[in-house]
């Protein structure tokens, strides 16, 4: 389910920065710094482009949860819902990873 790279890059030229930044061979080294950073700035930025949640996916699953968990108690959830925008983002760079079990 990931998208388009060009249209990530497109979206403005921190995302082109950011993106770039990701695909670097340092950034595939495990360490998820660029990565989070574009995803934050997605989420921030340009939320229009952020997929809704992924069927399967067990992390789209807990922090939906947890919003709804936040306004059934009358809760703005608003950590919750940047965490939950940001990972979502994250789903646009890369498909969820399969479940095990």
């Amino acid at each position: 389910m990931s998208a388009d790279p060009g249209a990530v890059a497109a979206a403005c030229a921190e995302c082109s920065r950011l993106r770039q930044a990701a695909v670097e061979p340092h950034a595939r080294r495990g360490a998820p710094g660029p990565l989070k950073a574009l995803a934050r700035h997605l989420a921030n930025r340009h939320l229009d482009l952020v997929p809704g949640w992924a069927p399967g996916c067990a992390r789209c699953d807990e922090l939906g949860a947890t919003l709804r968990e936040a306004a059934e108690q009358g809760l703005l959830g608003a950590g919750a819902a940047q965490a939950a925008a940001e990972h979502r983002a994250l789903h646009l760079l890369a498909a969820p990873a399969a479940e095990s079990g």
